[in-house]
């Protein structure tokens, strides 16, 4: 596999770990859901960066 291929793995995996904290969240949450999730959206944000400039990399070379 190369970095590419395990770049857009790890980001649909950090995708369905959103998915599932926006889905299991109630009005009573006091907050731990909330940090958790900006966490995993920062973390999917810089993969999703890093794959850009990978791919931009390939397609200049």
């Amino acid at each position: 596999m190369t970095d590419v291929d395990l770049l857009r793995e790890e980001i649909k995996e950090l995708e369905d770990q959103i998915f599932r904290l926006k889905g299991s969240m109630n009005r009573a949450d006091n907050g731990v859901k909330l940090h958790k999730l900006a966490v995993i959206t920062r973390l999917r944000d810089r993969c999703n960066r890093s794959l850009a400039a990978l791919e931009k990399r390939g397609a200049a070379a």
